[in-house]
């Protein structure tokens, strides 16, 4: 469930379309996140559940400002719960995430047929 708290955010902050639409199939169908949150995620909203909720501001603040952070944003995150590794965790999966919905701009893949009812614009 935080793998896809992680992709979605890093997606919605990149505005990557395609891997909103994907990552919030995924996240129904697979990793069982409730439509609760993947909703909130995707309208840029606030998740109810605080230690999800920090990791998807630590996500995106990460991603949007490519790397840095403050040291009460870390400490905001920490106090949910994570600790130093889990920072790491997610700057691996920004690196991922940012190639593919970079790939993603330039290509303009269509949305699968599956991820349809997903489908994403900010």
């Amino acid at each position: 469930m935080e793998q896809e708290v992680v992709f979605l955010s890093i997606a919605y902050q990149n505005n990557c379309e395609y891997c909103m639409a994907a990552h919030s199939f995924v996240a129904d169908a697979m990793s069982k996140v409730p439509k609760e949150i993947t909703h909130l995620i995707r309208i840029g909203g606030t998740i109810p559940v605080y230690r999800l909720n920090e990791l998807s501001i630590l996500s995106r603040l990460l991603t949007e400002n490519r790397g840095h952070a403050t040291q009460k944003e870390i400490d905001d995150f920490l106090s949910a719960g994570y600790d130093e590794s889990h920072v790491l965790d997610i700057i691996a999966a920004i690196g991922v995430k940012t190639m593919s919905n970079y790939s993603n701009h330039l290509t303009h893949p269509e949305v699968d047929p599956a991820f349809e009812g997903r489908r994403w614009s900010k």
